[in-house]
């Protein structure tokens, strides 16, 4: 088997996935949330964050093409990947639902679509369309961003979307954790497994830390 052979079969695609979304959660989603936290301190620090992303430029568009990439090949990947197991399970007439499956792996291609979505009006929302509003901070002029985020959350419609699409970012992550591993063969799965439980963890603590900021903007204006 050829490299072409290798990278189109079932199990080089699967390894496309599990990697191109291993570089979005860890070049993105982690600092991205880290940063979302700073929102709870106060307009000072969180402007004063986005202020410095603004000065490295050239390393933030390096991460952004990077990240770019990285969703058409997990989109590309991922719509391969569903319709072979698709294809699959047609195939196997005698085979039912297995209930080993779970909500969120029988989810997985709806709530990638969801996310997909939320991340092109996230994009419209923060940064194509948003408002240029600024302040002066320690004596320099600098971009309201926390203000724009508390306006954007003053929406009741708003809020309810983007908690919507957090529930679909912790379903979305609590089987991509363990498929990820499982991809790479570091967990096989089984009932009770310690991995399968930290990833639900993991997933659950990071849609809720992002949906704290719409919580706070909306409740404590």
């Amino acid at each position: 088997m050829n490299v072409k052979q290798t990278f189109f079969s079932s199990i080089g695609q699967k390894v496309v996935l599990a990697t191109s979304g291993l570089i979005m959660f860890l070049l993105f989603l982690i600092p991205h949330m880290g940063g979302n936290i700073l929102f709870l301190f106060g307009p000072d620090l969180f402007n004063s964050y986005a202020a410095h992303l603004h000065q490295l430029v050239p390393i933030v568009i390096g991460i952004e093409v990077l990240m770019l990439v990285s969703i058409i090949v997990h989109m590309e990947a991922a719509i391969r990947v569903t319709l072979a197991n698709w294809r699959a399970r047609d195939k196997r007439h005698s085979l039912k639902s297995t209930p080993e499956r779970s909500l969120a792996a029988r989810l997985m291609p709806y709530s990638g679509g969801m996310i997909f979505l939320f991340i092109v009006k996230h994009l419209l929302d923060f940064t194509i369309a948003a408002p240029k509003e600024q302040i002066y901070l320690h004596g320099h002029v600098v971009n309201d961003v926390y203000g724009m985020v508390y306006a954007q959350f003053q929406h009741t419609g708003e809020v309810l979307f983007y908690l919507l699409f957090m529930v679909a970012v912790g379903f979305h992550l609590s089987h991509a954790l363990q498929s990820t591993l499982q991809t790479y063969g570091l967990y096989i799965p089984r009932k009770g497994s310690k991995i399968k439980l930290i990833s639900t963890l993991v997933a659950i603590g990071m849609a809720g830390t992002f949906a704290i900021i719409p919580i706070r903007a909306y409740l404590f204006y």
